[in-house]
């Protein structure tokens, strides 16, 4: 390449960066966005037509989201409840509406049904939308009082939604029974609405493990899987593992150890569950990196050691700075497919686990 034609592939190269910096800014302010306009929705004194208006928008935001730019979405959201309780209840909401678009379209659900979904995972805590946020900041046990809402919450909120015309017999379905353990391990003998609700319900689990609280860090992702996506006899089922894999073992926004030492946060999923790339925060001898450094873990090198909450890090640069890594690796794409490499046994173990999580059975995924 002669001198003048490298000068023109470095500016393009630099066109291309900003363009992407750009798409990741707007992106970021997207799901800020997105979640500020949730938690008005779910503290709002009374549901009318007009906020069944506003909710069926905010469904349609959603979905463009997780479609467009699903690991920064998964960043975002995640890295937020790790670190930070704050506006609890729409933060866990439009978490769990991500996954549960993400698990229903890896499982190729009809476009209404993960609509539906989607919206029952962003209404189904809309009976305790205040109290949830309460109890993510108090330091105390729920009082019997709390324990009452809580207890006749989803069936309270899918009376309200059917008051208000909610129509759409899934997401009614979903909401009202998302406590409720309808899997026995073959999710394809459900009926839509019951599956519907299984997903959430799984979903709901493993983002509520995820979450730190006043009371408490958050779990590392193998051990919230391990609480949440297992099937009845402790093996990653259908729906477990296709949650696992969507996700990843370890998801953008959550952190781990590599190989090197480096202690780092999750950017985006890798090629197979346990091979994401990760923005490296502090070597392995404690000293903090001023930029961080990008690691793809499918490098042996870099591999990824096990799960760590954030208290191991204990640094925190702003999230345009930490997804700004990813160019490191050559100019991406916001959007990612989901990874679609089949399933081998050793994306589902972690240390953290002490090599409990059993084997993926071969014929678990679609």
């Amino acid at each position: 390449m002669n001198q003048k034609a490298g000068f023109a592939a470095q500016a393009d190269d630099a066109v291309a960066a900003r363009q992407y910096m750009q798409r990741v800014g707007d992106g970021l302010a997207a799901v800020e966005r997105l979640r500020g306009k949730v938690a008005q929705l779910l503290l709002a004194q009374s549901l009318d037509a007009s906020w069944l208006e506003r909710i069926g928008q905010t469904v349609d935001d959603l979905l463009l989201l997780a479609r467009e730019c699903p690991d920064l979405t998964l960043y975002f959201l995640l890295n937020e409840k790790v670190n930070n309780p704050a506006q609890y209840s729409a933060l866990h909401s439009v978490c769990c509406a991500t996954m549960v678009v993400l698990g229903a379209t890896w499982l190729d659900w009809p476009q209404d049904e993960v609509r539906g979904v989607a919206g029952a995972a962003l209404t189904m805590n809309v009976a305790m939308g205040e109290l949830q946020d309460r109890l993510a900041r108090q330091l105390d046990p729920p009082t019997m009082g709390q324990r009452e809402i809580i207890r006749h919450h989803a069936e309270r909120g899918a009376e309200a939604l059917e008051k208000i015309g909610v129509t759409d017999a899934l997401w009614l379905q979903a909401v009202r029974e998302h406590h409720s353990v309808h899997d026995d391990g073959e999710a394809d003998s459900l009926e839509p609405g019951q599956r519907a609700a299984e997903l959430l319900r799984r979903v709901d689990v493993y983002a509520a493990k995820l979450s730190s609280r006043r009371t408490r860090q958050a779990l590392t992702p193998a051990l919230a899987a391990r609480g949440a996506l297992m099937g009845p006899a402790d093996h990653p089922d259908a729906m477990g593992a296709t949650l696992l894999r969507v996700l990843g073992l370890y998801p953008p926004g959550t952190y781990v150890e590599l190989a090197n030492g480096d202690l780092g946060v999750v950017i985006e999923r890798g090629s197979r569950a346990h091979t994401p790339l990760v923005a490296s925060l502090r070597r392995g001898d404690g000293r903090v990196l001023l930029v961080p450094q990008a690691r793809d873990s499918a490098s042996r090198g870099y591999a990824v050691r096990r799960g760590v909450d954030a208290a191991a890090v204990q640094v925190r640069p702003g999230h345009q700075l930490v997804l700004k890594t990813r160019l490191q690796l050559g100019i991406p794409a916001v959007a990612a497919d989901i990874p679609a490499n089949p399933a081998d046994p050793a994306d589902f173990t972690d240390p953290a686990l002490d090599d409990d999580i059993p084997p993926l059975p071969a014929n678990t995924l679609p």
